[in-house]
Formats: C-alpha cells, sequence, structure tokens
C-alpha cells in the first residue's frame, strides 16, 4: 500500500507515499483509483486534495520500467493498461460530485501532470515543475492531459509544452493559468488545506454545478488507436528501452 488517506470535516487528503519517486506503477495507478473512488461515493466528503508524502516531489510519472519486457507485446500491454488506468483516474475526477484540489511540489510528469491537470485547482510549491517527455521516449500522453491543456491554455501553449521536450516550470505554469497559487514549499500542504475549509464554506451544490458545465466535453475518448499505433511501432520499443537504461544508470 503507498496511499494514505486523512480525513479532517469534510475534506480528503489522499497522499501518495511510494518510496522514491512516486513512480506510476500499474499497482499505485490501481490503488490511486480505487481511493479517489472511495472518496467521490463518501456522502460526508466535500473537497478532495490529491498530494505526494514524499521530499522528492509529487510524481516521476509512469514507472515504464516496472512494465519493460523483452518481448514487446507484453510491454505493449502493459503500457497499454497503465496508459487506460490513468485515463480512468482523470475520468473519474472530471465527473466527480467533488471538488479535487492538486497540491504540488517538485517534478510533476508525464501522466502525473495529467492527473493533476484533472483536478479543479492546482496549489504548487515554488519549487514545483513540468514535463511531457513522451516525445523524446516515444510515448503518447492518451489518458487525457493533452485534452485538458489544449482546452485549458490553448493549442499554441499546448504545442511548445507537448512537441519540444522542455520542461517548464512554476513561474510559466502560473502564467499559462494553471497554478491557482503558488506557495513555500513548507506552506504548500498547509495552503491547500485553509483552501479546502474555504471552498467548504460556500455554496457546495453550486460548486458542483459550475464544475459541470465547464468540464463539460473536455475530455476526448481515449486515445487507443493512437496509443497502440505507437506502442507496437519497434521505434517505439528500442527508445523506451534506451530511455530507461539512460535514467537506471
Amino acid at each position: 500500500m503507498h496511499i494514505d488517506i486523512k480525513l479532517q470535516d469534510n475534506i480528503c487528503s489522499i497522499y501518495m507515499n511510494k518510496p522514491g519517486t512516486n513512480s506510476l506503477d500499474q499497482k499505485l495507478l490501481d490503488e490511486l483509483y480505487k481511493k479517489v473512488q472511495w472518496a467521490t461515493e463518501q456522502k460526508n466528503i466535500k473537497i478532495v486534495i490529491i498530494m505526494s508524502k514524499l521530499s522528492f516531489g509529487f510524481s516521476s510519472g509512469l514507472d515504464l520500467g516496472s512494465f519493460m519486457d523483452n518481448q514487446q507485446t507484453v510491454f505493449t500491454d502493459n503500457v497499454h493498461n497503465a496508459v487506460f488506468t490513468s485515463f480512468q483516474i482523470v475520468e473519474l475526477i472530471l465527473h466527480s460530485p467533488k471538488i479535487f484540489i492538486a497540491a504540488l511540489s517538485g517534478p510533476v510528469i508525464g501522466s502525473a501532470l495529467s492527473i493533476a491537470l484533472s483536478c479543479d485547482f492546482r496549489i504548487a510549491s515554488k519549487n514545483t515543475w513540468f514535463w511531457l517527455p513522451d516525445v523524446q521516449y516515444g510515448g503518447l500522453l492518451a489518458d487525457g492531459g493533452i485534452d485538458i491543456l489544449t482546452k485549458t491554455v490553448g493549442n499554441s501553449k499546448a504545442f511548445m509544452i507537448t512537441l519540444t521536450n522542455d520542461r517548464f516550470n512554476i513561474n510559466e505554469a502560473y502564467n499559462m493559468g494553471l497554478i491557482y497559487k503558488i506557495t513555500e514549499f513548507q506552506k504548500f500542504e498547509e495552503t491547500s488545506f485553509l483552501f479546502a475549509k474555504k471552498l467548504c464554506g460556500l455554496s457546495f451544490n453550486t460548486l458542483i454545478k459550475h464544475k459541470e458545465i465547464i468540464n463539460k466535453g473536455l475530455l476526448s475518448n481515449f486515445q487507443e488507436k493512437q496509443l497502440l499505433e505507437i506502442l507496437n511501432s519497434k521505434d517505439t520499443f528500442q527508445r523506451l528501452k534506451s530511455y530507461i537504461q539512460c535514467i537506471h544508470k
């Protein structure tokens, strides 16, 4: 178990706590989905905060090493399943009758960014940074992250973020409208909780109706065809093997 839950008043805090970098293997993704689903079903919960318990930061994204297999078909199935589970988490958060806050720090990479973007608000410490490295290793962010990003910042900025392999810092994210508030690292959890308490004092029915209207049509269907076209490519398989070997040196 790599996820901890804390309940206080009408607020549920979901902490990812996988040793190392909160890398998203299938087990952690399944566990996160179940916790988000559980929080969504609890009548007494109004606000859900997703954050990391690690000093490292939020998450390094998909744990590609855990999916690697010498057989490309097995590897393809593993990555496909992980990306689809990430899509299910994104979809669940977008359509949940709760308000979600992503409390961010340090690296927020790949599918971890998709999950953060699906939340209704993002509060981040000054050391937070973002990266979508799919174009480097030959992956595809088919879990809804590109949909949300494009409709949030527009095509031009989405191109700059998803096609360049550039990392972008907290100030760049804030200027694009992706971040609600920036805090000191020592205060990002406290700031997120105080903001959640503020939201609890507002008309919750109105908050949820506004969320429904804003998120209507935001997410396309799971981009399975495009993902499989990418994963079945020998070039992608070789790129991913090289990428994994590089990051594990």
